[in-house]
């Protein structure tokens, strides 16, 4: 019976060492102190990006002013000048939910065999710098319904811009969110 009764404590003892800190009574009165390891408590982080948000992430001004900014702080690079160079440039991009662009997350997409898809190195990189440099967009919602009330909450979001090279220049921008 004794054996039985401490084998229980031990569990209940490491039961609660999972959980949090605490102070765990045994059968004989005896306290036991169990200390949580705060360095292995993690917060948890939301890195869904949604596809379909309720309302979608707004650049201020709306798209025409986005293609303007674009427009405006393009630096053409010299070696895609060519007049032979045609092609898509598509690059992909996630907006916070603080509405910031997230650096490390602008890239050109790759084919299904990892090849890179861009068409010129150096215009690829200009277009990379270009939207990391955007500034901060109205983040996308998402609506969650609570207790028959609704809640607006921010939510990470991908967009993508394709740029349409004819005979060495940009002939269109195109803007998906």
């Amino acid at each position: 019976m004794n054996a039985n009764l401490t084998i229980k404590t031990i569990l209940a003892v490491a039961f609660a060492a999972i959980c949090t800190n605490c102070i765990c009574q045994t059968t004989d009165n005896q306290s036991i102190i169990v200390p949580s390891n705060s360095a292995s408590v993690q917060p948890v982080t939301d890195t869904t990006i949604w596809a379909n948000p309720h309302e979608i992430a707004q650049f201020p001004g709306g798209d025409s002013v986005l293609r303007q900014y674009i427009i405006d702080n393009l630096v053409y690079p010299e070696s895609a000048k060519d007049p032979k160079l045609n092609g898509l440039v598509l690059v992909s991009f996630v907006i916070g939910k603080d509405g910031q662009i997230e650096p490390e997350r602008v890239r050109i997409p790759t084919d299904i065999g990892g090849k890179y898809k861009g068409i010129e190195p150096a215009l690829d990189a200009e277009v990379i710098r270009l939207v990391k440099s955007l500034p901060k967009f109205e983040p996308a919602y998402r609506h969650l319904y609570k207790y028959g009330e609704t809640e607006r909450v921010p939510v990470r979001t991908q967009g993508n811009i394709l740029f349409r090279i004819r005979n060495g220049q940009i002939n269109s921008i195109q803007i998906f969110k």
